[in-house]
């Protein structure tokens, strides 16, 4: 039988841990970054078992991963860096930086409109006025995501969940999109529920 030394032992500990508790990354300007170009090789538990790590040695796992192909712009690249080492370095920030208090059409913009002003990528949100009556379904695929196919529509992909944003935020994006008021409360509610995308897909109240 394979045996482990502690080391190891430890480490896999806690990637059971993080894994079991769903281990979400501390949200922060810069964690959309992680999500948007690691999760499709890499867990979030792989991410944060680097934890730790100075600035160069962040640096380098990026250059290590980019030799293996990821694309980074030189701009999303410093930003990465900048969360990786305030969030995950050798001395975590104590608090997460908030989202900043912008309306909810320029969060819209820098959150959901490159894929959803794609009739391609996503469906489209604005000015629908549907949403006026489902607020709640579009606080619950913020928070969730969503997958599968979409009844109706020409759409079968998944949209990842967005767990940087806090309660406020998406509430500002339900706002915008719905035009009905919307709380960081109301979200919190919808965020209780504790859906998978799939069941997200399931509830959806439009045809």
């Amino acid at each position: 039988m394979r045996r482990f030394n502690p080391a190891t032992l430890a480490r896999l500990g806690v990637l059971l841990s993080l894994a079991a508790a769903g281990a979400p990354l501390p949200p922060a300007p810069g964690a959309e970054l992680v999500y948007r170009h690691c999760t499709s090789c890499h867990a979030i538990t792989t991410v944060l078992a680097a934890r730790g790590l100075d600035r160069p040695g962040w640096s380098a796992v990026l250059a290590r991963m980019e030799g293996y192909g990821l694309a980074l712009p030189k701009e999303e690249r410093a930003r990465l860096l900048d969360y990786l080492t305030a969030r995950l370095g050798d001395r975590p920030a104590a608090t997460a930086a908030p989202v900043p208090a912008a309306g909810g059409e320029a969060l819209y913009r820098e959150h959901c409109a490159a894929c959803h002003e794609d009739p391609d990528r996503a469906p489209p949100l604005v000015g629908r006025p549907e949403w006026g009556d489902h607020p709640d379904y579009l606080a619950q695929v913020v928070v969730f995501g969503v997958s599968g196919p979409l009844p109706g529509t020409p759409y079968a992909g998944a949209m990842e969940p967005l767990p940087y944003l806090d309660d406020a935020a998406v509430a500002r994006i339900v706002g915008y999109l719905s035009g009905v008021p919307f709380t960081a409360e109301d979200v919190a509610r919808e965020r209780a529920r504790g859906w998978t995308p799939s069941l997200v897909r399931l509830f959806r109240p439009l045809p």
